[in-house]
């Protein structure tokens, strides 16, 4: 399964389940989570890998930053962990 297959089957998961989904793309800043998820006051990141893959360092500072603010933040390889990731974080 290709990265952008896990991602858009998770977003839409979770606009199924009323998550606001929001796209992070912006040009000056490489590196930063794929997706943003807010719900009921919750804010949360994900960076979206293909399997078996990780994340870049520049990813991984980009999540440790928010992760050191107290934001949720993670990054999967497959659509079950980051469905249940959301459960947990969103819901």
């Amino acid at each position: 399964m290709r990265e952008s297959s896990i991602e858009k089957a998770v977003c839409k998961w979770a606009k199924e389940q009323g998550i606001l989904v929001m796209k992070l793309a912006g040009p000056q800043q490489k590196g930063q989570p794929d997706r943003m998820f807010l719900h009921k006051g919750r804010v949360g990141f994900l960076e979206f890998k293909a399997p078996g893959k990780k994340p870049t360092a520049l990813q991984e500072n980009w999540l440790e930053e928010l992760w050191n603010r107290e934001f949720p933040v993670g990054w999967f390889d497959n659509v079950a962990d980051a469905v249940a990731w959301l459960k947990k974080h969103m819901l």
